[in-house]
């Protein structure tokens, strides 16, 4: 499962050396293993913040930056054939929950 997540990000755009890829790639892997990861900042984000020793303030902040990352600098006909509909219209991207959401439904289907 690893691989599979690992390759659609990367298709995407995302580069595995921002902190905020391994965090959106730990979150899919949980979630695709049935893990309950809602609400983010409770469950997500907490369970992620205790394996880095990071604040789940920080986790939220470092997954937002690879997102914005891959939307400046990815492959955009990818993204908004995946996000179309959950792109926010004020911020031109998804939400870091659209975004895992959206990705696992992606991956499992």
């Amino acid at each position: 499962m690893h691989n599979v997540i690992f390759m659609k990000l990367q298709e995407m755009g995302f580069k595995s050396n921002h902190l905020g890829y391994k965090y959106i790639r730990d979150l899919l892997y949980k979630c695709l293993n049935g893990e309950n990861i809602l609400p983010l900042k409770q469950n997500g984000y907490k369970c992620i913040s205790l394996k880095y020793g990071k604040s789940v303030v920080s986790i939220e902040k470092d997954i937002q930056n690879a997102i914005s990352s891959a939307w400046i600098y990815g492959n955009i006909d990818i993204l908004y054939a995946i996000f179309q509909s959950t792109i926010d219209i004020d911020k031109g991207k998804p939400t870091n929950k659209q975004f895992i959401l959206t990705i696992a439904d992606l991956l499992t289907s």
